[in-house]
């Protein structure tokens, strides 16, 4: 009897270790978080909330382009929009945020698209009006090697521009 259960234990032991995950028909590919990819988005967005930038520039391709709420820019012109912006605004943060890289499956050119993304809910409290503005912001970067080919940024910017400071 003693035989027979350790047989029985050890063949669902075994059993347990050997089943492989299989991809369903509609996955594309894998997200990873807490990647060195995340990690450089998220270096990014702290840059922002530390009121520096200024190494940013270098995790761009020479010809990258910037979105923001679909108004395209080069990523100099978009780090600046976003400090000139953060003028208006203190105890700026970023709320909850997630971020995790996307590695698509190849495509019919042999490449698979790498992106990283992350979403959070931005707040500040207008200088201007004292009004908390809080919003939800969901970002990515288009990754090209070890560069960033393309980073869009996305979220309302209505009550955000409206309490802005005014000049009077």
């Amino acid at each position: 009897m003693k035989n027979t259960f350790y047989i029985l234990f050890l063949s669902l032991f075994i059993l347990s270790c050997s089943t492989t995950e299989t991809k369903s028909e509609n996955q594309r590919g894998i997200i990873e978080q807490n990647d060195a990819k995340s990690s450089v988005m998220d270096a990014f967005n702290n840059a922002y909330l530390a009121n520096d930038m200024t190494d940013q520039v270098s995790i761009f391709t020479e010809n990258a382009v910037a979105r923001v709420n679909g108004q395209e820019m080069s990523p100099t012109q978009m780090m600046e929009a976003f400090m000139s912006g953060k003028e208006s605004y203190d105890e700026v943060k970023n709320i909850s945020t997630t971020t995790a890289t996307h590695i698509y499956d190849d495509n019919e050119n042999g490449k698979g698209a790498i992106y990283t993304s992350t979403w959070f809910t931005w707040e500040g409290t207008s200088v201007s009006t004292g009004v908390v503005v809080s919003n939800p912001v969901h970002a990515y970067f288009r990754w090209e090697g070890d560069k960033v080919s393309l980073v869009s940024y996305i979220f309302d910017s209505a009550n955000y521009v409206a309490n802005m400071v005014t000049s009077e």
